[in-house]
């Protein structure tokens, strides 16, 4: 799968609607526009009007709804609040820090969580790769234990089996392939993944990088895998491998690459404020698949 099949996935019969914190830069608006002219999504703007009409002239957004709110604290409580009132699909941030955006999300009144821990995933259309490649968590979460490791692969499971409609092959990263005690994320690896072998997926772990995306190097390696050089999710130690993996992808082999934060009541877009405008188009349209 690529991520010409997800765009095939999009029901243009019924377009979600995407409520928008505060959308003030043109690269924002010109991902917004490409998705409105596709039929793809209905589009509700929060932020100041003035400046938002300005932009959605700019860029040819024709359809949405705009509005006012005076400055970002406004703009998400207001998203958020008609998202609780069936008002909106899915939550974007736009101009907004991130800290600010996520925390009325956690609200326990007033926000959108469920009791899920919230965890990014990206998806990754690698040249180098015969399939897309889910990552996580390399946004998010910054400290992983094993709970919070355990919580954010079922994130990632529930989110890859609705775009590739089939259980993922997981695979447990580390920098060996042996438990090592110096190394903590490989015993935790082990154990992931002998949890979710008995919940019925094949998981490997520990797994070096090289033999998670090659099966050449565990054959060299004599190691004896049954999903190296095809897996589809890749749960990450922490939070810095994940982030460079993902950015050498995105500058290195121009690979496209969207992301999703799944575990509140409905898919959270987090962009970044370098993301090119066809990395936010990708992040909206995996928000559909929801």
């Amino acid at each position: 799968m690529r991520y010409e099949d997800i765009y095939q996935k999009i029901n243009l019969e019924n377009p979600r609607t995407i409520n928008i914190v505060f959308p003030d830069s043109k690269p924002v608006f010109e991902a917004l526009a490409a998705a409105d002219k596709k039929g793809y999504i209905l589009t509700r703007l929060y932020g100041k009007t003035e400046a938002m009409k300005k932009l959605a002239a700019e860029t040819g957004l024709e359809h949405c709804i705009m509005i006012e709110a005076g400055d970002p604290g406004i703009a998400v409580a207001r998203a958020i609040a008609d998202i609780r009132e069936g008002e909106g699909d899915a939550l974007m941030k736009g101009d907004i820090a991130t800290a600010a955006f996520l925390s009325p999300v956690l609200d326990r009144e007033k926000g959108l969580r469920k009791g899920k821990l919230l965890s990014h995933i990206a998806v990754c259309d690698s040249p180098g790769y015969h399939k897309l490649l889910f990552l996580t968590d390399g946004a998010i979460n910054i400290e992983l234990d094993v709970e919070r490791k355990r919580s954010i692969t079922e994130n990632a499971i529930e989110f890859t089996e609705k775009v590739v409609g089939e259980k993922p092959k997981i695979a447990f990263a580390a920098i060996v392939e042996k438990i090592n005690s110096k190394l903590p994320e490989t015993g935790e690896a082990a154990l992931l993944a002998e949890e979710f072998i008995v919940r019925g997926y094949q998981a490997e772990g520990p797994m070096a990088l090289d033999v998670i995306l090659n099966a050449e190097a565990a054959k060299k390696k004599g190691i004896t895998s049954q999903i190296s050089g095809d897996v589809d999710l890749i749960v990450f130690p922490n939070i810095t491998v994940c982030n460079f993996m993902l950015k050498q992808m995105i500058e290195l082999q121009h690979a496209p690459v969207g992301g999703i934060i799944m575990g509140a009541r409905v898919p959270l877009i987090l962009l970044s404020r370098s993301d090119r405008p066809s990395e936010k188009l990708n992040s909206i349209t995996l928000s559909l698949i929801c």
